[in-house]
């Protein structure tokens, strides 16, 4: 019974998001169907004798094509009032059932919540650390960071969140293959506001979240693809926390460079004026 609860609350997320869509679509289908049961009725009575001969004046009035304008005009009617009950009424109803349903799970998600706030404050905190950790294994590459914030935090959320298993794979650009892969990724690219995106599923298998870190054209894009089990899909949170670590993994590749460039300069300029201190001495 928890599982239908779950697969109605999954059925009315993904209606939510896709109103205009379903709008359109159920629109669509009444059109079409009012013009093939008004070719119908007209068809059908065309060639009745009684409006061949009308005796009265409503068999005047009432011509076969009238009769299938009055037809096609009551489906669009229905088709009007069906697709506006499902796009949006009964949305909201359900999301009140899905609240009683799910009370019992509100405070695992609130200690969730805040496990992610967590995680980005800590990460924050040890930001000097971090870039010497960094610098010491020599990761410098933006690959390589993205690798190494993102195999944090999938161990502290898998670590801290009872029953939630987290995956997050980085990757290069080509070497998503997915079609549902792809196609979040092409939102991403799409939208310059936007550095991640997620779908969950709404029968059996994992959600999907795939964001991409971009520093500047000369640096290859980062793909970066998490994968959460059924019970426990993606929300906004989840995807604030993702974002947050796509802003912070640019910030660290940025900084990590500007440290490890700062020490060749240096001894650069040392070099420099030691050489022409010698040349100093010997005029002198």
């Amino acid at each position: 019974m928890f599982r239908l609860f779950q697969v109605t609350s999954r059925l009315v997320d993904r209606a939510q998001s896709r109103r205009r869509e379903i709008y359109f679509l159920s629109m669509t289908v009444f059109i079409v169907l009012s013009a093939v049961i008004g070719g119908n009725v007209f068809i059908k009575y065309y060639n009745d004798p009684m409006f061949a001969n009308p005796e009265t004046i409503m068999q005047h009035f009432a011509t076969p094509l009238f009769i299938a304008l009055v037809t096609m005009t009551a489906v669009l009617f229905f088709g009007l009032f069906f697709t506006t009950v499902i796009s949006m009424a009964p949305f909201k109803r359900l999301r009140f059932y899905e609240m009683e349903f799910e009370f019992e799970n509100k405070y695992a998600k609130e200690i969730m919540v805040a496990n992610q706030f967590t995680f980005i404050s800590t990460m924050l905190n040890n930001n000097s650390n971090t870039i010497r950790e960094m610098i010491s294994n020599n990761t410098t590459e933006l690959h390589e960071v993205v690798e190494q914030l993102a195999l944090k935090y999938k161990r502290f959320v898998n670590e801290y969140n009872s029953g939630v298993f987290l995956e997050i794979e980085v990757c290069k650009e080509e070497e998503v293959t997915a079609p549902q892969e792809k196609k979040l990724l092409d939102e991403v690219k799409k939208s310059p506001y936007m550095s991640n995106t997620f779908v969950n599923r709404v029968l059996n298998g994992t959600n999907l979240m795939v964001g991409v870190v971009e520093f500047s054209p000369d640096v290859d894009r980062v793909v970066l693809i998490a994968r959460s089990n059924y019970d426990y899909p993606f929300d906004n949170y989840d995807k604030e926390s993702i974002a947050s670590l796509i802003e912070y993994s640019i910030i660290l590749y940025e900084m990590i460079n500007m440290v490890t460039l700062l020490p060749e300069e240096s001894d650069e300029g040392t070099d420099d004026s030691g050489n022409s201190g010698s040349v100093d001495d010997t005029k002198n």
